[in-house]
């Protein structure tokens, strides 16, 4: 939510999925024929908990200890697969160790304190607006980022191609989106154009568009971080018509930590997907959005295991995440449910802070408008 931003509303529609489901099967409940664009985040988006971009940069620091060794080394993986420790090469795992602790000790402290910490502590994460203003997530995002893209920078084009391709291949059964989706897709809504938009870097992207057939990506690079509100602005740069009035979009991703709340404003309809910070059904007077959907996204190793008749098919990873019924809310309904919560967004929004609190101001609006999400539930 921008610092700038108006009164509120409440969407005209609202559905919350429920069960875990298949991409396809999403689509085919929400994907209209007359679809001309499909926007699609990568890493959490495409597969559940793996930042791909992350992963490379990784991938690059285990490259250069290891050598070629690395890509296909069996070796058990730590940390979310991103460190691997391999205790037969004891000098290179310690120049290893070394060089990644210099590169990211304090980014990833960073990160972690401002980032993952303050998502979870309301108290710091009060701090983080007022320290960061009223988008923290992207400004504490940029120094992780910046570091890696910065690494990244120096490594050889070819090689960093390969590198994310040996990332996309060993997180296959975290896929909950594949090729032989989207080809459904172009078959159900012929001509859509299925675009990609992420933080990552061009390599990961690259490799991301050829597994997946997609028709083009938006990407960060040392120069341009491809994230927040940047999305939006690189994607009217390469895709104007996706704004248009009278072009039809459909808009998904997993938004984690909230860093693609803004698609709200610019996408009539949104999904998030496996996320662990939904959209909220209460958007800007201006906003185009009119339908959010949120869904539980099974993977590609999931959806064997359930084919396969395994009743604990779903990944650990989800153990935490209750089960939930499925809601399906129009406006007369949520503005029922939320009238009055709206009603305090937006006494808020009319109220004019000296600058240097206003901070305050979003943090609290932001807050009411994720509290109308577990007021559904």
């Amino acid at each position: 939510m921008s610092e700038q931003s108006p009164e509120m509303r409440v969407v005209d529609r609202f559905v919350d999925h429920g069960a875990p489901l298949s991409f396809r099967d999403l689509c085919a409940r929400v994907l209209q024929e007359e679809h001309d664009y499909l926007i699609l985040d990568l890493d959490k988006t495409t597969h559940l908990g793996r930042n791909l971009g992350e992963l490379l940069a990784w991938e690059l620091c285990a490259y250069e200890a290891y050598g070629e060794s690395a890509t296909g080394n069996s070796a058990r993986r730590w940390f979310g697969g991103r460190l691997l420790l391999d205790w037969s090469q004891p000098a290179k795992l310690v120049r290893y160790l070394g060089t990644g602790a210099r590169r990211w000790a304090w980014a990833g402290i960073y990160y972690l304190v401002w980032g993952k910490l303050a998502s979870r502590i309301p108290a710091l994460r009060r701090l983080a607006y007022s320290r960061f203003g009223p988008e923290p997530t992207t400004a504490v995002q940029r120094r992780p980022q910046m570091v890696a893209l910065t690494h990244l920078a120096t490594a050889d084009e070819a090689l960093l191609h390969d590198l994310a391709r040996s990332v996309w291949r060993r997180h296959v059964s975290d896929q909950v989106i594949a090729r032989e989706d989207l080809d459904w897709i172009r078959s159900r809504s012929p001509g859509i154009e299925i675009i990609l938009s992420s933080a990552s870097p061009k390599a990961m992207l690259d490799v991301a568009v050829e597994e997946l057939g997609a028709d083009g990506a938006t990407y960060s690079s040392v120069e341009r971080v491809n994230s927040g509100r940047a999305k939006i602005a690189r994607l009217r740069e390469t895709h104007p018509r996706v704004f248009d009035p009278d072009v039809k979009v459909l808009a998904i991703t997993d938004t984690s930590y909230g860093e693609d709340h803004c698609w709200t404003e610019h996408f009539a309809c949104v999904i998030d997907v496996n996320s662990p910070t939904p959209f909220a059904p209460i958007v800007t007077l201006a906003s185009r959005t009119r339908e959010v959907h949120s869904a539980i996204l099974l993977t590609r190793e999931e959806r064997h295991r359930r084919n396969d008749g395994d009743v604990g098919y779903l990944d650990a990873r989800r153990q935490d995440d209750p089960p939930r019924p499925r809601l399906e809310l129009d406006r007369d309904a949520l503005s029922a449910r939320l009238g009055a919560l709206l009603d305090a967004i937006n006494g808020l929004s009319r109220r004019v802070p000296n600058p240097p609190r206003r901070w305050e101001i979003v943090y609290a609006r932001t807050m009411l408008t994720e509290a109308s999400r577990i007021m559904l539930t």
